[in-house]
């Protein structure tokens, strides 16, 4: 019997990258999943019409439009066992080029659109008992704990931002626990998605990256994948307001 089986699933920003790789592996392990994203046409060509995918349109900085995706999943789902806030964007700059209006950007996606979805999503995750575990997972990244990451140098809005996603943890994961919800985090280092995938090409990125991680490779989607099916799963049953990072090694130096 695969781990999630009969249990239900979200997961934001599941078109590409960690998402994609993240609602595979809990469709592997038995889960049936929503795919939300902006993005319903990479959805579709993902996941096609396997009967266990529900794909929904999301836009996960609107209040309105997350709502309305966690309105469409309750009418084909009973409930929610799995939440994962995946979805997020990173702004490249320097902080005397910061513009207010792309701090607000990077803000609204990866911290006010986790809050957004899981308070959207609450009425899901506590509307039946169950006997098995429950849990929300969001991806924060190393950069909520060290400044100094895949870039070189600070993030400002990044950095900000995936902290503020990690008390966002911390804090949920003890508003929700009497439900029997737990909420930890993943965070990540420098995986290869696509949005990745120009930076490697250059070498002297490759080399920044390798000399820093113990590991000596670059991430890939489904490691992330894998940490979060732990989270997520019975065997983390005991694990709340944690984080896991998933980096290879760097955060240790």
């Amino acid at each position: 019997m695969a781990r999630f089986d009969g249990r239900f699933a979200a997961v934001t920003g599941a078109a590409s990258g960690n998402g994609r790789a993240i609602a595979e592996k809990l469709l592997a392990d038995g889960a049936k999943v929503a795919a939300l994203d902006l993005n319903t046409d990479a959805l579709t060509n993902v996941f096609g019409d396997n009967p266990n995918v529900l794909n929904v349109e999301c836009n996960v900085a609107d209040e309105h439009s997350s709502r309305a995706a966690m309105e469409a999943v309750s009418k084909e789902f009973p409930r929610l066992d799995v939440l994962v806030n995946n979805a997020g964007i990173v702004k490249f700059g320097t902080f005397e080029e910061l513009s207010v209006s792309e701090w607000d950007q990077v803000f609204a996606v990866n911290s006010t659109g986790p809050f957004i979805v899981t308070q959207a999503a609450s009425k899901l995750l506590r509307s039946e008992e169950v006997s098995h575990t429950r849990a929300v997972v969001n991806i924060t990244s190393v950069e909520a704990h060290i400044v100094i990451s895949s870039s070189g140098h600070p993030q400002i809005h990044y950095n900000a931002s995936k902290g503020a996603l990690l008390q966002l943890t911390r804090a949920l994961s003890v508003e929700l626990a009497p439900a029997g919800i737990r909420v930890n985090a993943v965070a990540p280092g420098y995986i290869r998605t696509p949005f990745t995938a120009e930076a490697l090409e250059r070498e002297e990125v490759r080399k920044f990256l390798l000399d820093r991680t113990p590991l000596g490779r670059i991430g890939e989607p489904e490691d992330v994948a894998n940490g979060v099916a732990f989270l997520a799963s019975d065997e983390a049953s005991w694990v709340t307001g944690s984080t896991l990072f998933v980096d290879g090694g760097w955060t240790v130096y």
